[in-house]
């Protein structure tokens, strides 16, 4: 401790002689880092309020720094509770962009590849910064400390403040003392490796508690004459908990923050120690009970903090003091102003926000706003604050491009184990490069290998750089299996080469929508590979003059919630390999989801192909069989040129997956039944009831599931990739 406890029992002691003389010692707080058990400063200052104590300086770390900052601007305990309870940590940790503000090609990339691997290569092959852009924290930030954008020294705000971060170019901590307090806010709570750091004038800034974590030192030298330390433990680790090499990583992380917490702890003259055994960085869920720990904490030191408690005059004077500092007006904005990012974007960008300009301001709709265009896949972040200019109030909007993308690989696999024995296995990826050609157009290169042999392009291009209408030309060469079974008995297996190329005029009617009229041309050759010859071996040209439309307004890509989408494909096929002549067809797909509560949801989902009653004579264009259409059935053991489908389902999310795993465990159970036509040994109604448990992880949902139907048809199966 910096003074021994004689020295600061004399100086706690002469405080109400100080009193008397309109003097007092002046008391700063260091708040600790500690991720959601920082949360437990929250109960520390709600207890210094209830009980006089006056805070003149906050310096925080880290989580302590977003609570501190909270604190300085003017938000009581109670709001800052409040805040935190209303954040959907989940999501935030995540990072994901809601899948709702995701422009319709990302939409589309999602539900292609869903998971989170997804490399850049502007620089080389690069990861992002870190598994999470920090989008929702920032915006936490900007709407609770919008009156303070131009605040300049943090010594002007309600409570003086500071937060330390780390430069990760010269190794060395920086004290935010004046500038951007939320770009300060932002910077301390980069944890490496989770949240991406920021860059600012030439620095890598990242999370404080690297080399400062308990900033006392800090405190002292704003002025204080008491520094309190509020330290955060979980007491010793288990030598069993040390087993794994990412424990002994964190763990090695661990030590080395621990010992720049004992210099904190060292510099502090009262010590608030809140044990915290049992709870982790990541147990925000957890909020009502760690803040509480906090609020026990400090009235364990109670007979020393209360030295420090003032009269309730000199409380009136002190609140009177704090209040008349708070900025509590947002003057609406008379322009908006967008920096960071090219002029094509920053235009885009102003368009988009010009809605907001001579309004009240609404932080709800700013962001919003600005999550549609995060969504265009452009932008690490997106934030907003007020900006003074000639006497009038503007928005100004910060945009931080990704500087690892574009271009950037989505990644992924799919283990298809409709039949455990035979499973497929396919490995692909998605290669985007943006303004190939003009700006807003798009070469999207697809690319598999494994069960499937897949090789396309597509060049998207707006007829203009305003214009929703675009031109789509593409050309696909691929190799696929057509697994035949009977009864679950696999009978053959056909392969499926294919070239074709492309043209498509579309218009984009929105972020949920899209239109595409064109004409497919190519060439298709069927061959029994291994089996029974159960089909014909045909080749030949094809030919096909389409109109498809697609909406999407599902809430998730990978295990919907609530919403709907709908798929529709109609055409002429003017050539067909074994068709004497050309023939009309047209498919159709839609699923709707409805919530019932938070962890259950009512689902159904409806479809049908036909070719109106023509005769193709060639391969049939529709198949139901496997887990997606009748799953107690062997995959494509109806082969058809007419069907109907119908599934009705329950969604019940049973467990929350750590946000940096997953997103959750989903009990699935639903019933379905199919009618395919023109096959005599066919069922009338196939049907089954399927009861499965869905994983959605980081790396795609994985499916595990049984079936069983009528006619004694039944079966167990597994899929890692899309199941819906």
């Amino acid at each position: 401790m910096r003074l021994p406890c004689f020295f600061l029992s004399v100086l706690i002691s002469c405080s109400a002689i100080w009193a008397q003389q309109s003097k007092r010692p002046k008391i700063a707080v260091a708040l600790q880092g500690g991720g959601a058990k920082g949360l437990a400063h929250i109960g520390v200052l709600r207890w210094f309020e209830e009980h006089h104590i006056p805070v003149d300086y906050v310096a925080g770390t880290s989580m302590g720094g977003l609570v501190g900052g909270l604190y300085a601007t003017g938000h009581s305990p109670a709001e800052i509770q409040r805040i935190v309870e209303e954040v959907d940590w989940n999501s935030v940790l995540s990072g994901a962009i809601p899948y709702p503000n995701l422009a319709f090609r990302r939409k589309e990339d999602l539900r292609a590849f869903p998971n989170g691997l997804v490399l850049g290569l502007k620089n080389g092959v690069q990861p992002p910064g870190g598994l999470n852009s920090g989008q929702a924290v920032r915006f936490i930030i900007d709407r609770n400390i919008l009156p303070y954008s131009d605040v300049g020294s943090f010594d002007k705000l309600p409570t003086p403040f500071r937060c330390v971060a780390t430069d990760m170019i010269s190794g060395k901590s920086v004290v935010f003392k004046d500038g951007s307090l939320a770009d300060a806010l932002r910077a301390t709570m980069s944890i490496p490796g989770v949240f991406s750091p920021v860059r600012q004038d030439g620095k890598v800034l990242a999370d404080g508690g690297l080399l400062d974590n308990l900033p006392t030192e800090i405190a002292r030298q704003m002025g204080a004459d008491i520094v309190i330390g509020v330290h955060l433990t979980t007491g010793p680790v288990a030598p069993k908990n040390m087993s794994s090499m990412f424990q002994v990583a964190a763990g090695s992380t661990d030590v080395m923050i621990d010992a720049n917490e004992l210099r904190g702890m060292e510099k502090a003259d009262i010590l608030i120690t809140v044990n915290l055994a049992g709870y982790t960085t990541l147990d925000f869920s957890r909020v009502q009970e760690i803040i509480p720990k906090g609020y026990s904490a400090a009235r364990e030191r109670a007979g020393i903090l209360q030295r420090l408690s003032v009269s309730d005059e000199e409380w009136k004077q002190y609140l009177a003091q704090r209040e008349s500092r708070v900025v509590n007006a947002v003057p609406a904005p008379q322009f908006v102003e967008v920096k960071g990012t090219s002029t094509n974007l920053a235009e885009d960008i102003q368009e988009q926000m010009s809605s907001f300009v001579n309004e009240p301001i609404n932080t709800e709709h700013i962001q919003k706003k600005l999550l549609q265009q995060v969504g265009l896949g452009r932008f690490n972040s997106l934030s907003y604050s007020l900006k003074e200019q000639g006497n009038k109030a503007g928005l100004l909007i910060r945009a931080e491009e990704k500087d690892y993308s574009p271009p950037w690989l989505n990644l992924g696999f799919t283990i298809d184990g409709s039949d455990p024995d035979n499973v497929q296995f396919t490995f692909g990826g998605r290669l985007t490069a943006l303004d190939v050609g003009g700006y807003r157009s798009e070469v999207r290169t697809d690319f598999s290998i494994g069960s499937t042999y897949l090789i396309g392009t597509e060049y998207y291009h707006p007829l203009t750089t305003t214009s929703r209408w675009f031109i789509a030309p593409q050309v696909q060469a691929s190799r696929s299996p057509l697994n035949l079974y009977f009864n679950n008995t696999f009978l053959a297996e056909y392969k499926l080469n294919r070239v074709y190329g492309e043209v498509d005029l579309g218009y984009a009617f929105n972020r949920f929508s899209e239109l595409r009229f064109g004409y497919q041309g190519g060439y298709l050759e069927a061959s029994r590979w291994v089996g029974s010859p159960l089909l014909p071996s045909v080749s030949g040209r094809t030919g096909l003059s389409h109109v498809r439309y697609a909406i999407d307004r599902l809430d998730n890509p990978v295990v919907p919630r609530s919403g709907m989408a709908l798929l529709f494909d109609g055409g002429w096929l003017d050539a067909d390999p074994g068709a004497k002549s050309g023939f009309p067809s047209s498919e159709m797909n839609l699923e709707a989801f409805h919530r019932l509560n938070n962890p259950a949801s009512l689902y159904f989902v409806a479809a049908g192909g036909t070719i109106f009653g023509q005769h193709s004579g060639g391969l049939p264009l529709f198949s139901l069989g496997g887990p997606a259409r009748l799953a107690a059935y062997g995959l494509n053991q109806f082969l058809t040129d007419q069907y109907f489908y119908f599934r009705g389902g329950y969604l019940h999310r049973v467990a929350e997956m750590p946000a940096f795993i997953g997103s959750g465990l989903f009990l699935d159970a639903h019933y379905e039944v199919g009618k395919p036509y023109g096959l005599p040994n066919a069922p009338t109604l196939p049907n089954d009831g399927v009861v499965g448990v869905i994983m959605e992880t980081i790396v795609g949902p994985v499916l595990v599931g049984g079936s069983i139907g009528n006619e004694g048809h039944r079966k167990w199966f597994f899929q890692i990739g899309r199941v819906f």
